[in-house]
């Protein structure tokens, strides 16, 4: 099966509304650019443009985890990367296809590097919603809903331990138990002391790590490691980092191991809107609504 009738696929059956195009400019270069079928914020299109069109691109990848969901494939708390494997390809070009109930969602998470803007959580939506005839002929029979729904203050990963990029979101869990080690700064004269030590992955974890290590170019200490029972609505993005509730004194600036933290009031509703597929994108710029 080839990859480009796997997309088109997932295109009819509402799960990818983006096709693969070029424009061409006045001095005949060829640029590529994937236009959606309606019209988005210009941070979701740069997402969209950074990646290639191939079966490792996050929101083919999302939409073939969304169709895993909605089709059974995947059961309540499980787990995907949106690979096309043989049981995905059977149910894709089944005539029991079902198609996407969801309305399309972006989550946008900015870090406002550099600015006294807190960090922040916005959910995108593009959705088309029936309305009773006896609301006139002139919306006939539906109305469209596109825009921006939802907004939270949140924590990101400290010494940018919340990479930049984007990822589907591959499992929701409403609680969990979370475990690691924190990175802790440290000079480089630390560093080398530490050289062959050790450290539990984990509290009271008998599988052991390398005390020390390097975040995005900072030498660190993993400490103290964590053991968190009870982690509340968590949405799973990238490599164990997910987006959930965690009690801290205050929000908008980074906290966290890798994580992106909400307050209590937040956190439910964010899990409510979101689901299985949709695409997250963290972004050191700062949110602006238009």
């Amino acid at each position: 099966m080839s990859f480009q009738k796997v997309v088109t696929r997932l295109q009819v059956l509402g799960y990818l509304p983006i096709t693969h195009a070029f424009i061409h400019v006045q001095d005949g270069a060829r640029i590529r650019h994937d236009a959606f079928l309606w019209r988005v914020p210009r941070p979701l299109q740069r997402a969209v443009d950074a990646y290639a069109w191939n079966k490792h691109n996050p929101f083919i990848r999302g939409a073939v985890i969304q169709f895993e969901r909605q089709n059974g494939i995947l059961g309540p708390g499980g787990v995907s990367e949106g690979h096309l494997h043989k049981a995905v390809i059977r149910a894709l070009f089944s005539k029991d296809a079902k198609k996407n109930a969801w309305d399309y969602e972006w989550v946008y998470v900015t870090k406002a590097d550099g600015t006294p803007i807190p960090e922040s959580l916005h959910v995108w939506e593009r959705g088309v919603h029936f309305v009773p005839a006896s609301w006139g002929d002139e919306l006939k029979g539906f109305a469209v809903r596109n825009g921006w729904i939802w907004g939270t203050v949140v924590n990101t990963g400290v010494l940018g331990s919340t990479p930049n990029g984007t990822w589907p979101i591959y499992q929701r869990l409403p609680k969990t138990t979370m475990r690691g080690a924190f990175p802790v700064p440290i000079s480089w004269t630390t560093y080398r002391s530490l050289e062959g030590k050790q450290v539990p992955q984990w509290a009271g974890s008998s599988l052991m790590q390398p005390a020390r290590g390097m975040v995005n170019g900072h030498p660190v200490r993993w400490q103290p490691p964590y053991d968190d029972p009870g982690i509340l609505w968590v949405n799973y993005f990238d490599a164990g980092r997910g987006i959930h509730y965690y009690p801290r004194a205050s929000y908008g600036f980074p906290q966290s191991a890798g994580c992106v933290e909400q307050p209590y009031n937040s956190a439910p509703i964010t899990y409510k809107i979101l689901h299985y597929g949709v695409p997250v994108t963290i972004s050191r710029q700062s949110f602006h609504l238009n």
